[in-house]
């Protein structure tokens, strides 16, 4: 069905995904220079917005397929009616491709990601279940792809900008008016763009070195006793993003995730339990979280992290003492510390009368190597 000039729907559409936009290029350009703790939290933001503009992309394609554009002014020659229509096919395939290669990205990657600080990013099942050697590879791919996409998409977007500039002030033939927003869209772009801004407000000087942590030769494990039974066991999954420099403790910047769907303790029937509503409930809480920024040094090699840990929807603080031994670039770090696990839901105190001890030892070892070796 055609319409005399585009829809409210329409308009809403173009305006806020090309607010978002205009905020994500100068956001991607930035975050990597952010301290860490900000770092995290712009990308999760690039992100966030990058599956937004995907989701209403598809809207708009929809919108389009059901209430056909406006037709352009008879006037118009041939040819410039065809390079709109392709213009307008090439803005949205780039989009299209972006979106989804930043999604890809993200589904191979082994970093962390939260939708909007709200829930666990959702990921493309065949790619996040990758073996991790083809996930690297998958990631170059993706990442050249998505960094080719964004120059072209930036190049499309200065043909449409000039395109739309000649037909306003040289041609003056009305179709900028056609899309023209009303003022209701001030608030809706103050709201798209002053989380970003807040968000890159207030970065520091000074920032401590990165490392990546090797899964291989670390693990992150727990010891719960009770009535004279100790029960041990590790997280098989998990996540973490460390920025450390001994000369810059109060720098340092530490983000650990815990896919609580892989607690294991050796024994089926107590990891069936952990798995229960009374215990970890992974199904409505499937990662745990502990995010921590400064550290204080307690000794030689010797530091404490007050930090907050996230478990069952439950936010609490803790303290991380922990020791570090950096030689050639490896840093080994060995941290132990107790929680009350009733602050945060997690089991009974007592089974069938016996009774449970409230603390849980947690014990973390890390091998890490220095990224800018």
């Amino acid at each position: 069905m055609e319409q005399k000039g585009y829809t409210a729907v329409a308009k809403s559409l173009h305006w806020v995904i090309a607010l978002i936009i205009f905020v994500q290029f100068p956001l991607a350009w930035i975050m990597d220079d952010l301290p860490l703790i900000q770092k995290i939290q712009a990308y999760n933001l690039h992100k966030s917005l990058g599956i937004t503009v995907l989701t209403l992309m598809v809207w708009r394609l929809v919108w389009r397929l059901i209430f056909k554009a406006p037709s352009l002014p008879e006037a118009m020659p041939a040819y410039e009616r065809a390079a709109a229509k392709l213009g307008h096919l090439a803005l949205y395939s780039v989009i299209f491709l972006m979106t989804l290669t930043g999604w890809a990205l993200i589904s191979v990657s082994n970093k962390p990601s939260v939708l909007f600080q709200l829930t666990r990013f959702p990921l493309l099942p065949w790619l996040s279940d990758l073996p991790a050697g083809e996930k690297k590879a998958y990631g170059e791919l993706f990442e050249t792809a998505h960094g080719f996409l964004s120059y072209l998409l930036l190049a499309l977007i200065a043909g449409h900008l000039t395109a739309t500039f000649r037909h306003a002030v040289i041609l003056k033939d009305g179709i900028l008016s056609r899309m023209l927003p009303g003022t209701r869209f001030g608030t809706l772009a103050a709201i798209i763009v002053l989380p970003a801004a807040l968000l890159l407000a207030g970065a520091g000087q000074a920032k401590a070195a990165e490392w990546s942590v090797a899964p291989d030769k670390s693990s992150v494990a727990f010891e719960a006793n009770g009535s004279g039974y100790t029960t041990n066991g590790t997280f098989g999954k998990y996540r973490a993003e460390v920025e450390f420099d001994p000369d810059l403790p109060a720098e340092t910047a530490i983000r650990v995730q815990l896919d609580m769907t892989s607690a294991g303790t050796g024994n089926s029937e107590v990891d069936d339990a952990l798995k229960s509503a009374d215990f970890f409930d992974p199904k409505r809480f499937p990662a745990a979280q502990f995010v921590a920024r400064g550290a204080r040094q307690t000794g030689n090699g010797h530091y404490t992290l007050d930090g907050q840990l996230t478990l069952k929807g439950v936010t609490k603080p803790i303290s991380l003492p922990f020791s570090v031994d950096i030689k050639n670039g490896t840093a080994t770090v060995a941290a132990e510390t107790k929680i009350n696990r009733l602050d945060f839901g997690v089991g009974p105190e007592t089974i069938a009368g016996l009774a449970i001890d409230k603390d849980v030892k947690l014990t973390i070892n890390l091998t890490a190597v220095r990224l800018d070796n």
